[in-house]
């Protein structure tokens, strides 16, 4: 998800657990919102070029081994500073705040490595965007009026809340994979992407053997509407060529649905390597071009 949904949500944790204490902690606050943007620092490793992100963004940092040690080291240092709080709870807070940031990042399409080092797999649940405006307004609303005007019970049902709108979206999810399937009974691979705003749209990507259908899906009365149709042919040896490229590796490791296309251009065969998954939402979105020698 976006910074910006992780740290109202991981605040919200240090208030609840302030007034379930009584007893004032000062750091509870600084705790949450330090570990529930500490796992995307990440983002300075991938900030020199398009396929360091790719590579670093959400790796090791999304890591549920290194989890409690990244909130042992912040509550470690916000001790530090605040030494009359206590140590478990901010390490409680911590390690709450962290983990879900963890859980939101698997809600997306983008893939996090929750199993590194054990395993470099992108996990991913394809259930919310990056960016959902409707949990960053409930949540603002219920954090503003509880900090300006102490609405306690507002802010004890923004995680019932929470919880609720996603299992709602599990259930549009699969309704409208449902009405897919009827649609296409046989496929290799299949891939269902939320919807920009609201519950309905929901962007597919189906594939029977080497043709790809792109489109969306309605949850609420099954409509499919087919957008493209791609059928994929044998890789050339220029094509090939390009996968003993580092870079390209990195993508091919990070993309579900891996496309190219091959231009020609001086004494260059120029291969674009795109996700398809964002072929129909961001059509450049995630791309990366690699060249081969004409020979």
């Amino acid at each position: 998800m976006d910074n910006l949904t992780h740290g109202i949500t991981g605040v919200g944790i240090a208030y609840i657990t302030q007034e379930l204490i009584k007893t004032p902690q000062s750091g509870l606050v600084a705790c949450a919102l330090i570990s529930s943007q500490l796992p995307d620092l990440d983002v300075i490793l991938g900030s020199r070029s398009k396929t360091a992100y790719l590579k670093y963004h959400r790796g090791f940092s999304h890591s549920l081994l290194l989890a409690p040690v990244f909130a042992f080291l912040t509550a470690l240092s916000v001790n530090f500073f605040t030494p009359q709080n206590n140590f478990r709870l901010l390490f409680l807070v911590s390690l709450l705040s962290l983990g879900l940031h963890l859980f939101f990042d698997l809600l997306n399409a983008y893939g996090t490595k929750l199993l590194w080092p054990f395993s470099n797999r992108r996990y991913a649940w394809d259930i919310l965007m990056i960016i959902d405006p409707l949990i960053i307004l409930i949540f603002s609303l219920g954090l503003g009026l509880y900090i300006w005007q102490n609405q306690k019970g507002l802010l004890f049902s923004l995680y019932p809340f929470l919880g609720l709108y996603i299992l709602s979206m599990i259930n549009f999810r699969f309704k409208a994979k449902r009405y897919l399937l009827k649609i296409f009974s046989s496929y290799k691979n299949v891939g269902l992407l939320p919807p920009l705003l609201g519950w309905r749209k929901w962007n597919f990507i189906v594939q029977q053997e080497e043709i790809f259908y792109l489109g969306q899906v309605d949850a609420y009365n099954g409509t499919v509407d087919i957008k493209e149709k791609l059928c994929k042919g044998k890789e050339c040896k220029f094509v090939l060529a390009t996968k003993d490229n580092p870079e390209v590796q990195v993508f091919l490791d990070f993309a579900r649905f891996p496309w190219y296309s091959i231009n020609e251009m001086d004494d260059d065969i120029i291969i674009k390597w795109s996700d398809l998954r964002y072929r129909l939402r961001e059509r450049e979105h995630f791309t990366l071009l690699a060249k081969s020698k004409i020979k």
